[in-house]
Formats: C-alpha cells, structure tokens, sequence
C-alpha cells in the first residue's frame, strides 16, 4: 500500500496519491514534473510540495517509453586536472536541472583512444542530447550523432564551421590582454601556454596571441614562447626557464591564472619584482585570481555562461523551439596590480 498524507504506512506513493494531496489531476501532476511550463507556478509548487511530502519518485524507465525520452543528457569533457571545466560543468548541470534533465558527464583522459566508443555508450543509455567540449572531434563522433538524430553542443570550440558552438572569439580576449601592454608601453613579451598538439584551446590561444602581439608590433623573442601541461608546479617550472635564459622581455602572458600562479612563485623566489620589474597577465580570471601575490591581470572568460548557454540551446532543441545559432559570448579584462609601465 502506498504512502498517504497523514499516514504511517510503509510502500510506494503513487501519481494518484500525488495527484489526491495536491488536489490535481493526475496528468497535472505528470505535466508539473515533465513539462513545468504548461501550467502556473502556483500549481507546481503545490505538486512538488506533495511530491516531497510523500517521498514520491517517478517510474522513470515507464514514463520514457512514453515520452520517448530519457530525460538525459550526456556530456564528454576530459579529466579535469587543474582547470575551469568544473565550473562549466557545474553550470551546465544546473540548468539541465532546472528544466527536468540529468547530466550524465564521462570524463576520459586528454588522449583516450576510445573516441566515439564513449560517445556510443551514452547513446546506448538513451541520452537525449550531447554536449561535447570543443570542436575537434572525429567525423565518427558527428556521424554518430547525425545518425541517432541526437541534438548537440560543443562548448568551448573555437570553429567556425559549426553552428552548434557555445564559446566566445579566442582573438578578442588575446587582443584585450596585448593591448592592454601596449599601453603600458611594453614591446617584447613571452607567452608561457598549454601543450598544443592535443589540445584545440592551447592552440586557438597561442595562434590568437602571436597574431595580436604582431598586429601591435611587439615582439615575442626567441626562445619566449613555452608550451607546457597547464598546473601550478608547471608554470613554476615553465616560468624558471624562462628566467634561465637572457630577459628579452619585459611582460609575460600565461595561458591560465594556474600557470600564472605558479610563474609567480617562481618570480617572487628569484627576486624579481612584480610588476616592477616583469608584468605578468593570464586568462580565465577563476576564483584566486584575486588574492594572488600581486593579484591577477587576466582576462575574464564566460565559463559558466557556456555552460549555461549550452544547457538551453540542448532543451530549446529537444522542446522544438525556434532555436538560433549560440552566440559568441563576450569577455572582459579585469587590470589588478600584476601589470604596469614597462621598467626603466
């Protein structure tokens, strides 16, 4: 017997005990669950209210026979390691939540050979959608998706041979940071950035900071340019080598705020001032940014706007909305005291 309002027995509350405490219909309770937008805000609430109150869980594997979906959406973004993708896909997870759908995430390793195995393995779950991190995908991965009929996303991809990208222009945010030391009247930096060979976003950055850097004529010295895991410990290391050979530069840009973090230490131990006598400037502008020694010139990317942006571009396709294109999102340099005048 299922669990009623009021009472003590043990069981399975069901859509009619749910529908009988709220006062609706059954096919109300089932729309406030599946389909929140058909009906007021004050109904709902009296639903989810008696949902709750009765510890009621829904028959999931009978209402997706019925509806044809699972309610499901999978993403692929590779271990996270040091990086902002936890922040990316904690948005994304919490605006599928806000409209019904649970994120299945598998988090491979950069260089998985498994590929689009992954990508079958949701859709033998019965995913939905896909979001994917990037654009740098085999064709299988797009034939698989086009074959199943799946709505996807790439987030973070830098191409423009998609529409179905959520990211922001890689050229703007380079061109805000080289600017920016421009004006401070620097002409030679060094770029301390990712690894590029298996990394779509290192390389968008690095091409996208040579280009700014030669469009305001400033130089990147031989030997300047470091590619390197993206951590703490390896931008310390990165920004040591550096410091090893001849300072033909006067600023340094780092591919994120945890390499920049690292360079910092580096520099503090071997006494070079910041920016007295080396201005340091990065991407991303995560949570530390700020309380770094000195805090963080770095550029601010929208990485829980992909998220979130990728989450109601998936639900607006699979509800059949007129859906446009994702916009490139905007970014924003945020000046702290790791920059200044380039040194006497």
């Amino acid at each position: 017997m299922a669990t009623t309002a009021g009472s003590g027995s043990p069981g399975r509350a069901s859509l009619a005990n749910v529908a009988k405490l709220a006062g609706v219909s059954t096919g109300t309770v089932s729309r406030a669950l599946t389909r929140p937008e058909m009906i007021s805000e004050a109904t709902r609430a009296r639903v989810l209210r008696a949902v709750e109150q009765l510890d009621y869980v829904a028959n999931g594997s009978a209402r997706s026979l019925a509806a044809r979906r699972t309610m499901t959406v999978g993403a692929i973004v590779p271990r996270f390691g040091t990086s902002s993708f936890p922040i990316m896909i904690q948005s994304l997870e919490s605006q599928l939540a806000a409209d019904g759908y649970t994120l299945l995430l598998a988090s491979p390793d950069h260089n998985d050979p498994r590929g689009p195995a992954i990508l079958r393995t949701l859709l033998e779950r019965g995913v939905d959608a896909v979001a994917l991190l990037g654009a740098d995908h085999p064709a299988q991965t797009f034939a698989l998706l086009e074959a199943h009929q799946k709505p996807y996303v790439l987030m973070w991809g830098q191409t423009s041979r998609r529409k179905e990208v959520v990211s922001f222009h890689e050229q703007a945010a380079a061109t805000l940071v080289v600017d920016h030391l421009h004006d401070l009247r620097h002409r030679a930096i060094a770029f301390i950035g990712g690894r590029t060979a298996d990394n779509e976003r290192a390389r968008s950055r690095r091409r996208a900071m040579i280009k700014a850097a030669r469009s305001r004529d400033i130089a990147l010295p031989r030997g300047a340019v470091v590619e390197s895991d993206y951590g703490f410990r390896e931008g310390y290391d990165a920004m040591l080598e550096l410091l090893g050979g001849e300072l033909g530069f006067t600023a340094v840009v780092l591919g994120n705020d945890y390499l920049a973090a690292g360079a910092l230490s580096a520099l503090d131990q071997a006494g070079v001032r910041v920016p007295e006598d080396l201005s340091v400037a990065s991407f991303n502008d995560n949570d530390f940014a700020a309380f770094l020694h000195p805090p963080l010139t770095t550029v601010r990317l929208p990485i829980g706007e992909i998220g979130r942006e990728a989450a109601r571009y998936l639900v607006g396709r699979l509800h059949g909305k007129p859906v446009h294109a994702p916009k490139r999102l905007p970014v924003e340099l945020v000046v702290r005291a790791s920059t200044g005048p380039v040194p006497r």
